[in-house]
């Protein structure tokens, strides 16, 4: 066996990057890396037990050259007899309308793009030609920008379906091993551009470096496996965390417990920050230090409204005893829709559905359970429909469960520490006298069930789908 197969097959074999029966989107571009990864997986695809299938993106960036990049993958796939999947994208103008870098526009769209086609693709895992002299590029970049140890433990191995099976192979490894079996490559011109960071490393610092210390490019890629440790046990009590801290989680939106964070250690709330950061922009580079120092500064404010921006649009709010990062306008505000009985009202943009259905008293326990957060009992025949489900307006007011009096809902959620920017969001289900139950928070005094009640009026809310929380 070739000893570039042979490092493959134990890298593979060594992270489970690949199960049986498995189908791999090969992430080709034409250049030498990733036609040495494609041409090392076909190899290995019956000892696996793998297929394969090609995915190439046209970034539109070098007019002909990289159409003639398209053409040479398509070619090289249907010489191994592997389907090939070809798109292209206009980046230029995707960078114009996203005020962004022209290199993370590129890499954004790529992982779109591959995500999207595994999917159509029924594809399990997407292998990316990502080597060790990269690993050692990308811990050097990350150094000089002062990265934390998720940074500096540098490309991992694997993340969620996306691998690196060539991720321990060095670049003279396989342009030797490309010399051998006599397979073509091409070489992006835009590569020894000095404009770009990871060229001007590549090609000028790292070479100065070796002069002090010729196993440079080893050094750097024993310091990202030693940091990758690190930042595995650090990921590991920050799961803990995260269950205490994140007290909500919306699409483009974390609210985290003030007060639970003041409880950990300073490097765990950093941890925290990363990992929530990562979450709402999985598409960038971990968060910088002066960023995360810009959140250590604000929660050790503690003063309400106070913000500080993040990358990309992205942002941090402190409210009442939560500090809320967000990406976007956050969560839309509740559209109005009637709740027929028995039925059920969806909305997508909190991944929530709120249902409703009549059960006689018996069916149900005893006891019930007033202040549940996902569901509300009250005495059927005591409601006056019709239902519907709205998001608040100015002025509303209600009766909690268990009081003699009434508050304003915006008191209610202060109370309740829900993040002003959440507010807008939160369902109410109503009758035609008023609210009924803001739903996951309180339900209101009307329509109690007592021993008398002979028909139940059920509300529930369930998730949609998993809420997206830190991983």
């Amino acid at each position: 066996m070739d000893a570039v197969v042979r490092t493959v097959s134990e890298t593979i074999g060594k992270h489970r990057l690949i199960s049986p029966r498995d189908t791999v989107l090969a992430a080709v571009s034409g250049g030498p890396d990733s036609v040495c990864m494609l041409h090392a997986l076909l190899a290995l695809r019956e000892d696996f037990g793998f297929d394969v299938k090609v995915a190439h993106l046209d970034h539109g960036l070098r007019g002909d050259e990289s159409r003639a990049d398209a053409e040479f993958v398509r070619e090289l796939a249907s010489g191994f007899g592997v389907p090939c999947i070809c798109e292209e994208e206009n980046v230029p103008k995707f960078v114009l309308s996203h005020s962004m870098s022209k290199q993370d526009a590129a890499r954004m769209i790529r992982y779109r793009f591959l995500i999207r086609v595994s999917k159509l693709e029924y594809c399990q895992r997407i292998a990316t030609g990502h080597n060790a002299d990269d690993q050692a590029e990308t811990v050097l970049m990350r150094l000089l920008r002062g990265a934390g140890p998720d940074g500096l433990a540098g490309i991992p191995i694997k993340r969620g379906d996306i691998i690196r099976p060539v991720l321990d192979v060095w670049r003279d490894e396989i342009e030797a091993y490309l010399t051998r079996h006599d397979l073509p490559s091409r070489v992006d011109s835009s590569n020894r551009e000095p404009v770009y960071l990871r060229n001007r490393v590549r090609n000028e610092l790292l070479p100065s470096l070796a002069e002090y210390n010729p196993g440079i490019a080893r050094a750097l890629v024993n310091l990202g496996t030693i940091m990758s440790d690190v930042s595995s046990h650090f990921g590991a009590l920050t799961d803990r965390a995260l269950t205490e801290v994140v007290k909500s989680a919306r699409v483009g939106q974390f609210a985290l417990d003030l007060g639970k964070l003041s409880g950990y250690d300073e490097a765990s709330r950093r941890c925290v920050f990363r990992r929530v950061f990562e979450s709402l922009r999985p598409d960038l580079s971990p968060l910088p230090f002066h960023h995360v120092e810009n959140l250590m500064d604000l929660v050790r404010r503690d003063e309400v409204g106070v913000s500080v921006e993040l990358p990309d649009g992205a942002q941090a709010r402190l409210e009442h005893g939560v500090l809320v990062m967000s990406h976007g306008v956050g969560p839309r505000a509740i559209p109005e829709r009637e709740l027929a009985v028995p039925g059920s009202a969806g909305f997508p943009d909190a991944r929530l559905r709120v249902t409703s259905e009549l059960l006689r008293r018996e069916e149900l326990p005893a006891r019930l359970d007033a202040v549940c957060d996902d569901a509300a009992y009250f005495d059927g025949d005591a409601i006056e429909p019709p239902l519907r489900v709205r998001g608040r307006r100015e002025g509303d007011r209600f009766r909690p469960f268990g009081m003699n009096g009434g508050k304003s809902l915006k008191q209610l959620m202060i109370d309740s520490k829900i993040a002003a920017s959440f507010r807008d969001a939160v369902p109410l289900v109503c009758d035609r006298d008023g609210i009924l139950w803001v739903v996951g928070v309180r339900r209101s005094a009307t329509a109690p069930v007592t021993d008398a009640t002979k028909t139940v009026l059920v509300l529930r809310a369930r998730a949609e789908e998993e809420s997206p929380g830190p991983r």
